[in-house]
């Protein structure tokens, strides 16, 4: 089913045409977990207005591609924040493009110990290694062996801090006292559990958090890009080419834009159909 169709259907629900008992188009999405927020409210909305069902399930992209992999989960769309695990799903992948960017920087909500802190870090009054080094603070990050966005803040922080700086903010890789699963680092940081955390713009923004991107190169807005992917036999093929054509071209553009997404002037093609 292609965007027109979608329209087409969302036109016969808004006048009541469309029978009781017309079956609702089904699309199963997984996707990184820093756009659970505008995947289960607005875009999920949209779609339902549309009569199309969307099944989503966000979480780390490393982990829901060995997911895939294993064929533990079988989506119609997957959508990496790593281009490189799409293509380390080789055959399964029947079409992919880099559409959109973001930055990596540090959140935190008005529930933090240290609010006052990091407003002023906001202000440009307080580096934010020097607030980031403050004894005694709560940080959060996610598992880098599972999520591209925390492998991404240890190579931040080494080049913001130097690696002896980063080892000291940041601790070992896997320091079991920062790291949370993606999918709860935010609801933490929201109830003050921790008093900073890093993200990506787009769920820190989608969330109201104080966000502040990390300085210069850090931010590695060059490279923290989101993929999106169709996956070879896929339980519904037709509904995941149109919600691949919602979200590059469609209503799902302006709303993840809104969620600080920075789409590229063009997709960039990673796989191409065969």
């Amino acid at each position: 089913m292609n965007v027109s169709n979608w329209a087409s259907v969302a036109a016969l629900v808004a006048t009541s045409v469309l029978p009781a008992a017309a079956a609702t188009q089904v699309v199963s999405v997984v996707y990184a977990g820093s756009l659970v927020t505008p995947m289960e409210g607005p875009i999920k909305t949209a779609l339902a207005q549309r009569g199309v069902d969307f099944q989503g399930q966000g979480g780390g992209s490393k982990m829901l591609a060995h997911l895939i992999a294993a064929d533990a989960k079988r989506p119609d769309v997957f959508i990496s924040v790593d281009p490189a695990i799409v293509v380390s799903l080789g055959s399964k992948v029947l079409d992919a493009e880099t559409f959109a960017s973001t930055s990596l920087g540090i959140a935190w909500s008005k529930n933090s110990r240290h609010a006052a802190l990091f407003e002023s870090v906001a202000a440009g009054k307080t580096a934010i290694v020097a607030a980031l080094s403050t004894p005694g603070l709560d940080i959060g990050r996610t598992d880098p062996r599972l999520d591209p966005k925390g492998a991404y803040t240890l190579e931040a922080m080494t080049l913001l801090a130097g690696t002896d700086g980063e080892k000291r903010i940041l601790g070992e890789p896997e320091n079991d006292a920062q790291i949370f699963p993606e999918e709860d680092l935010v609801a933490r940081i929201d109830a003050g559990e921790a008093d900073v955390g890093f993200f990506y713009k787009t769920e820190a923004i989608a969330r109201g958090l104080r966000f502040v991107p990390l300085p210069g190169k850090a931010a590695l807005s060059d490279r923290i890009t989101y993929t999106i992917a169709e996956l070879r036999d896929a339980p519904h093929p037709d509904a995941g080419k149109a919600f691949e054509r919602f979200l590059l071209d469609g209503r799902g553009k302006a709303i993840l834009e809104n969620a600080g997404v920075t789409y590229f002037a063009k997709p960039v093609l990673l796989v191409k159909r065969t």
